[in-house]
């Protein structure tokens, strides 16, 4: 083990132990009795599995004339929820818990900038035009379904024609990333409520979860603008 830090500056192929973290060839007595009953309450925390609101929205700040946010943020839910993700059970819990404690931050919530919104493309150059048109099923049932709403013999687009947006980037990486804090905020409060009392030589601080830091951060910038502009 000395002879792989002394080489390469880390060891390889190490599994973390129970408390998340690679242990040592030096010995050092033994854990803390409180730091074995933090432990213990960490991994309690797989026990638990997070669930999302139905009106979940991690990104208000952002403006969303045309319901696009909305449907890739539900669409990301869906997929979660849908697929019985990792990432919303409780051994993502502990893992985001331990990451956090270990690199001593929270997950990062500052996503960057609101994506654009642009006009669906024919072929890459012009704007695409739809209509709904009615029509009967093999079964010879009334539906209406989206065809192409552009005349070509008239060179343009039929009456009634609308065009369709998308956003130009995804989303996914910054409702995740929201998604992390509040499950790490949740956790911590898990913790304070599970740990209050138990411990022997430490005393937990107050806790308040911070669940919406991103909102809190848009109204201090307003006020900026507002003494900025007087």
């Amino acid at each position: 083990m000395m002879i792989e830090v002394a080489a390469l500056g880390t060891m390889v192929d190490r599994s973390p132990n129970a408390f998340g973290v690679l242990s040592t060839c030096l010995f050092e007595g033994d854990p803390h009795p409180d730091a074995i009953i933090v432990g213990e309450a960490v991994r309690a925390l797989a026990g638990r599995n997070f669930e999302i609101a139905s009106d979940w929205n991690p990104v208000p700040e952002w403006s969303d004339e045309h319901g696009l946010i909305r449907e890739a943020v539900a669409a990301v839910v869906d997929e979660l929820v849908d697929g019985r993700s990792a990432r919303i059970n409780g051994r993502h819990i502990v893992t985001l818990v331990t990451c956090s404690a270990s690199l001593k931050r929270g997950p990062d919530w500052k996503v960057g900038s609101s994506p654009s919104v642009v006009v669906l493309k024919r072929n890459g150059k012009d704007p695409a035009w739809f209509i709904m048109q009615k029509g009967k099923d093999s079964f010879g049932r009334s539906i209406e379904r989206e065809v192409d709403g552009f005349d070509y013999k008239k060179r343009r687009p039929r009456r009634g024609a609308y065009n369709k947006h998308r956003l130009d980037r995804s989303v996914r990486g910054a409702v995740l990333s929201r998604l992390d804090w509040q499950i790490w905020q949740s956790a911590l409060e898990d913790l304070c409520s599970s740990l209050h009392g138990r411990l022997h030589n430490h005393d937990l601080l107050p806790f308040t979860p911070d669940r919406q830091p991103w909102c809190r951060s848009r109204h201090d910038e307003n006020i900026q603008q507002v003494i900025e502009n007087t």
